[in-house]
């Protein structure tokens, strides 16, 4: 928002430099963006008066002119604009002055003929872009006055970005309250009341209370809308980045600027009956002021006739309705609307209006007569006409509620870190017009109708911080209670899970904890379902039980974008409830597409479960425990591809490939996922020394025909739990169906490494603890030797 200095001192003058307000206002919570002159330096340059103007005898488009600049002496300057003419009063460059172009100025002879001066454009002295001839001045302008005093040009602009909570610093009204406070100055009463003569009745009916607790209008007849808007109010305006209209559209606006209330002005005679204020109906279509026409959705808050709506509410009026310079009667329009109601409006119809902005942060519901009546007042001074009585729809039960706070001394210490003056803190809450009633050590404070932003005591707290001042907020070493919780040096942390997943070429991924309907029923089916009351859209409707929703959306997305390659993990939590105990920390993972980059030296080979096997595994291989994994059936995966991971016997996640079906629904290719409990591998071992072994190692072979039920993992864990002294390693390297074996059995061959730390193992001894295992093997599974 851009704010003019002096139309801001008009309200409240401190005594400091524009500067020194800039800085003031933004170490209280204000943010001045920049603080710009009007216009750049320059000295020189006075009003001049053309006495005459005459054609250049050597050029026919350069004028010859005789300027009187109040010293005495008449100069001659020539001068190319097509505009200039005798008795006009302009911008006179006198010999020796410098323009802001470092341009200066000099005597100087054009075609034969001498100039001493220059007579100014806009653009030469960066008031504007404009080169079409040169500045006009008022003919009321006094000769020979510098014309930085003329114009008013030692004005500056204070461009505010302000915060989304701050809606009543958009108006000059607001600032000035600020500065009010900051300087500890009263603010001049304002009380508008605009002269009444007309009688002509207007009704208007609020269907929507709720959303319209406050609107008024009053018509205002025998208006002149082709007169010309002041120029000192149409300078304030353009300072404030508005473009000019008519008198009655620009005073609206410079009663939204000035008190910050937006206005709206109906051309009176093409309204078709009364006006109502209701919800529009759908596939209602209005043309706007911007000659954009839309269809109104049926939540949308609209002005409408007795034909159709003729505005929508808080944004933008109607191109049908608007005023011209013909129109003579007006109905003028003030109102409060519950930001709610129209929060996002305007930004569904791809417009942003002035109107919205304040309307959206909330504008002030005791200010809306005194905004109509100063309109009024100036309609009247500047276009004439006779102000009929306001008509007012009010719903009092509708308007905000101002709720007292509760706020103490010892609060306001706690959070601050020090004790505030009472007698100061009483003065502050005076200047932010604070109804308040002082407590032993605590006060009940009740802000004003124009702080939507204060509800709660530390809204209070941060009014009275800032205007403290940040920068004098003393500094404290902080000093706390510590508390150092013992950390297991055995558990395993998840950046050293995420670091294992990363060193295997997976990339992480954070994906939403909400999924929609669809997929938690794809997925995850028994799990109980999470439905979101007030969902984001409808792919966000339900709690996610399972990490996998979220990774298979990634890989979709990627192989949209040409990824065919992927391997994405996460870490998050997932619901089976909504207390605390129902959230479960889970790491998960997918892969799909080639093995290895293509390459000359290899062919392409596509990843298979032992792929995302291997890489489960080597999350397993940070934790202490006994990790098997089981055939079984999940919804999601392909039957025959599918595992249970346990853990000492106790469930902690799922392998395997993506169903088929899932494959067709989703249109996606094989891929594998797994997902483990986290809590379940992060319990590692601490670190210890174990001397290895100078004798050599020796390996047997052997070959078992089992049943094929019976899977190598269960050989294998048979084979450890014998806990044989010198066995360090058995490892499957053959499963043989076909010839020679006998119908539902299998040949599995299994290598046994020896290696012991005290002396090389003979043969005998290497034979005697294989037999032994072949034993327990036969008797456990029936197994026989081949």
């Amino acid at each position: 928002m851009n704010i003019s200095t002096r139309w801001l001192r008009e309200w409240v003058d401190p005594k400091v430099s524009d500067t020194e307000l800039s800085e003031k206002l933004t170490m209280a919570g204000l943010e001045v963006e920049r603080l710009a002159p009007v216009a750049p330096p320059f000295e020189g340059l006075v009003v001049g008066h053309v006495v005459n103007c005459a054609r250049h005898p050597n050029a026919d488009k350069l004028s010859l002119c005789e300027v009187d600049i109040g010293s005495g002496n008449n100069l001659q300057i020539i001068c190319g604009a097509p505009n200039v003419r005798k008795d006009l009063k302009v911008v006179v460059a006198t010999v020796g002055s410098v323009l802001p172009n470092n341009l200066k100025i000099k005597r100087a002879k054009l075609r034969g003929v001498e100039s001493n001066g220059m007579i100014c454009s806009e653009s030469e002295i960066c008031l504007s872009d404009s080169h079409e001839g040169i500045l006009e001045l008022d003919l009321s302008a006094t000769i020979g006055e510098n014309v930085r005093t003329v114009l008013d040009l030692d004005d500056h602009i204070i461009e505010l970005d302000l915060t989304p909570n701050r809606g009543d610093c958009f108006s000059v009204l607001g600032v000035a309250r600020e500065v009010c406070v900051n300087y500890d100055l009263s603010l001049p009463l304002t009380d508008y009341v605009a002269k009444q003569e007309g009688s002509k009745s207007f009704t208007a009916k609020v269907s929507s209370p709720s959303d319209c607790p406050k609107y008024l209008t009053r018509v205002i007849e025998g208006v002149d809308n082709s007169a010309t808007t002041p120029k000192w109010m149409a300078q304030r305006l353009q300072r404030a980045s508005q473009q000019l209209h008519s008198p009655i559209v620009d005073i609206t606006n410079y009663v939204l600027l000035e008190l910050g209330q937006p206005m709206h002005a109906f051309d009176l005679t093409t309204i078709n009956g009364d006006i109502e204020v209701r919800a529009a109906k759908k596939g209602e279509k209005l043309e706007l002021l911007n000659d954009q026409t839309v269809s109104l959705n049926k939540d949308t808050l609209v002005i409408a006739d007795d034909n159709s709506a003729i505005a929508i509410a808080g944004v933008m009026g109607g191109l049908k309705t608007a005023t011209l310079s013909s129109s003579s009667k007006i109905l003028l329009e003030s109102a409060f609307f519950d930001p709610i109601a129209i929060s996002g409006v305007a930004r569904s119809y791809g417009l942003h209006t002035e109107s919205s902005l304040r309307f959206e942060r909330g504008v002030d519901f005791n200010i809306t007569k005194q905004a109509l009546e100063r309109a009024t007042e100036l309609v009247l001074d500047i276009c004439g006409g006779k102000a009929s009585p306001i008509n007012e729809c009010i719903n009092p039960s509708s308007l905000p509620l101002l709720e007292p706070i509760e706020i103490s001394r010892e609060k306001i210490a706690s959070v601050l870190g020090f004790d505030l003056d009472p007698k100061w803190v009483e003065s502050k809450f005076k200047f932010l017009e604070f109804k308040y009633k002082a407590h032993k050590d605590s006060w009940t404070v009740t802000p004003p109708s124009f702080r939507f932003d204060v509800r709660i005591p530390a809204d209070i707290i941060e009014e009275l911080a800032r205007l403290y001042g940040y920068d004098k907020i003393p500094v404290k070493k902080l000093s706390i209670d510590a508390n150092i919780a013992h950390s297991s040096q055995s558990k395993v942390s998840s950046y050293d899970l995420s670091q294992s997943l990363v060193n295997r070429g997976y990339q992480e991924v954070i994906t939403y904890s909400f999924i929609s309907d669809e997929y938690h029923d794809l997925i995850d089916p028994s799990a109980k379902k999470i439905l979101l009351k007030n969902p984001i859209s409808d792919d966000m409707s339900v709690m996610r039980s399972s990490l996998w929703p979220g990774l298979l959306e990634t890989v979709k997305m990627n192989r949209r974008r040409g990824h065919q390659n992927a391997r994405f993990f996460e870490t998050g939590l997932s619901f089976s409830g909504t207390s605390v105990e129902d959230q479960k920390q889970k790491v998960a993972g997918i892969i799909c597409g080639n093995r290895f980059e293509s390459q000359w030296g290899s062919g392409d080979r596509e990843v298979d479960f032992f792929d995302a096997k291997s890489d489960v595994q080597s999350l397993l291989d940070h934790g202490k425990g006994d990790y098997s994994f089981e055939a079984a059936e999940h919804p999601a995966l392909q039957a025959g591809q599918s595992a249970k991971i346990s853990k000492n016997g106790q469930f902690i996640g799922w392998l395997g490939a993506l169903s088929p079906v899932l494959q067709k629904k989703l249109s996606l290719p094989n891929l594998f996922l797994f997902e483990l409990n986290q809590s379940d591998i992060e319990q590692g071992e601490i670190s210890s020394y174990e001397s290895f072994s100078s004798f050599q190692a020796s390996q047997r072979d052997i070959a078992l025909v089992v049943s094929k039920d019976v899977s190598s993992e269960q050989l294998i864990n048979s084979i450890r739990s014998l806990k044989q002294n010198d066995l360090i390693d058995v490892n499957l390297f053959d499963v043989y169906e076909g010839q020679h074996i006998e119908e539902g059995k299998k040949s599995v061959a299994l290598n046994l490494t020896y290696q012991s730390i005290d002396t090389t193992l003979t043969d005998e001894q290497l034979e005697q603890n294989v037999s032994k295992i072949v034993t327990h093997l036969e008797s456990k599974f029936s197994a026989k030797l081949r």
